[in-house]
């Protein structure tokens, strides 16, 4: 008898060890699939990285950008750029390129004249706001090439803002004095307020309150 109770506990031992097993494989596939599914990695590899090197140098030198072209990375550069190559496509980061080196504002024409490099655009959040074309050039028409424009466009808003105010002062005043003379020509006459009066009981009425009746003809 403790034999067979000996043997049917190592059975049950192996048996839930084998379930274990079985469970710690799926949990771990399953975790493994998801993972694989929820961000899928590019693979980088160093001709990929020299490859879009040189597509960011020729696209500088060809459209006479003032971004400077990259001949050795840093390492904080080398690793931004791995870890975009990796999440994003190579038409995403050529179109990147081609916005910053398009964007005037990228090029030092701003008014603080600064200027990007390859580390600042390979930041992720630099890269994304360059390919949505946050830093697009602004239309001919509101361009301000001279400061001095600049400035006298802001006076004109100013004068213009000033004299808006004052027709509405004007607008105020107007509607005030048309207010007083409507209760002018509406104001009750001294015998319809001794007629009124007559029938209070009250002995007489103060100032304000004639000056009330006078206005609730």
């Amino acid at each position: 008898m403790k034999e067979r109770s000996k043997e049917s506990k190592e059975r049950k031992a192996v048996v839930v060890a084998e379930e274990k097993n079985e469970k710690e494989k799926a949990t771990t596939t399953s975790r493994a699939g998801r993972a694989h599914e929820e961000c899928p990695l590019n693979v980088v590899t160093e001709e990929d990285i020299e490859r879009f090197i040189d597509i960011f140098n020729e696209t500088m030198i060809r459209t006479n950008a003032v971004i400077p072209t990259v001949d050795i990375l840093t390492t904080q550069a080398e690793r931004q750029l791995r870890y975009l190559m990796q999440r994003y496509s190579m038409a995403k980061l050529e179109k990147m390129v081609e916005n910053a080196a398009a964007s005037d504002f990228l090029n030092g024409s701003g008014q603080r004249g600064f200027k990007a490099d390859f580390e600042w655009l390979t930041r992720e959040v630099n890269f994304i706001k360059v390919v949505n074309n946050k830093y697009a050039n602004i239309p001919h028409e509101r361009r301000w090439q001279d400061p001095a424009e600049r400035m006298e466009e802001r006076k004109q808003r100013e004068h213009e803002r000033l004299l808006r105010n004052m027709e509405i002062e004007e607008e105020e005043r107007e509607k005030r004095r048309r207010q007083r003379e409507w209760d002018a020509a509406h104001a009750a006459t001294p015998e319809e307020i001794a007629r009124i009066t007559a029938g209070f009981e009250l002995p007489r009425l103060t100032p304000e309150q004639q000056e009330y009746l006078r206005r609730k003809k």
